[in-house]
């Protein structure tokens, strides 16, 4: 019974590691107008892209199309962002390179 058990609390608790998001290129700046951020016209975009590299406020951020949260994710802030006269809702947080390693 007991070896089940830990078998099963190792399985539930794998959720909660961590994954690395890797980041190519230089983040899209946004562009601002009447209260709504447009992605630039000159930058070209997958239809089917799931993420973002951008900068906004002076602020690079990283975004995912909001299917739900990422989770455990600090400063998350859900934005509206038009592409190519779309709007779409995206989870975005702040970019850094820190990166953070829990030991037991």
């Amino acid at each position: 019974m007991k070896p089940t058990l830990f078998l099963v609390l190792m399985w539930i608790c794998t959720g909660s590691f961590g994954a690395a998001i890797m980041v190519k290129g230089l983040p899209s700046p946004l562009e601002y107008s009447n209260d709504l951020y447009y992605w630039p016209p000159n930058v070209a975009i997958s239809p089917d892209t799931t993420n973002l590299f951008i900068t906004m406020d002076g602020i690079d951020k990283v975004c995912f199309l909001n299917t739900g949260l990422q989770g455990g994710l600090e400063q998350i802030s859900e934005i509206s962002i038009i592409i190519n006269g779309v709007k779409k809702d995206w989870n975005c947080f702040p970019y850094t390179t820190t990166i953070l390693e829990a030991r037991p």
